[in-house]
């Protein structure tokens, strides 16, 4: 069985379906180097200007990392695929277009840093986020969680590794957008078509000077965006940039 599904279901726009439902979408070492691959082809494919990650099955965009797989490594062997892992994680977080992740159920351990290191988040009604480590002795997403929901959530949510639910999720900001219908998978399309409609160099560069943003006071952000604007993303004329509004003026 393939357990990375690929599909192109509207121009411009990257599908990314984890498809391992008889584990709930466990993410074994294999499946996480298929996503690398997936996204490292999709980097230069100009065709591709935004991507979807999503798990198959009723009730899990995924489970965390694969237990069983994981038991069975030695002790050396799992360190150097935690490292591995750790490296392939950066790569996600940084892939420089930007990815939507479509959380129709519960994501746990892995399967929540995933969705956080994604762009956007779009769940429903039976969206459940849980981040586990603290009940195992460990710690995950002390570094990026509270850049999306704020300190004191992000230690409750860390500390107790308590479930947070689709609307809870929605309100603190660990979800972008809300199904509220419940078709997660037609709002994160939707989503995911509209990144896909940006000029790609301006997407490409909000993603890395928010992502570069932290640890530097603000003077220096507003500096480093103003440069970006002058130089790397070249400003066209005016009469360019907004050519719709100058032809409606003249109607």
């Amino acid at each position: 069985m393939t357990t990375l599904l690929r599909e192109c279901p509207a121009p411009g726009v990257l599908r990314l379906s984890i498809n391992r439902p008889q584990v709930r979408n466990a993410i074994s070492l294999e499946l996480q180097r298929d996503v690398d691959a997936a996204l490292t082809d999709a980097s230069t494919d100009e065709d591709i200007r935004a991507v979807i990650v999503a798990g198959t099955g009723p009730d899990a965009f995924s489970a965390g990392y694969d237990l069983k797989e994981l038991a069975e490594m030695s002790p050396a062997s799992a360190t150097e695929a935690m490292l591995e892992r750790e490296e392939l994680l950066w790569r996600f977080l940084t892939f420089d277009k930007p990815i939507v992740a479509e959380v129709a159920g519960a994501a746990h351990g892995a399967g929540t840093i995933l969705a956080v290191c994604s762009d956007l988040r779009v769940g429903g009604p039976e969206t459940r986020f849980t981040v586990t480590a603290a009940r195992y002795g460990g710690a995950n997403m002390t570094w990026l969680l509270d850049n999306l929901v704020g300190a004191g959530q992000a230690r409750d949510i860390l500390m107790t590794s308590r479930t947070v639910d689709g609307l809870e999720a929605l309100r603190i900001g660990l979800l972008s957008r809300y199904a509220h219908d419940g078709d997660v998978a037609s709002l994160a399309l939707r989503a995911a078509t509209e990144l896909a409609a940006q000029p790609p160099a301006g997407l490409r560069e909000i993603k890395r000077l928010m992502l570069d943003g932290p640890g530097h006071d603000l003077r220096t952000r507003y500096d480093r965006e103003n440069t970006v604007s002058r130089t790397t993303l070249r400003p066209r004329p005016v009469t360019d940039l907004f050519a719709g509004f100058f032809s409606r003026q003249g109607k």
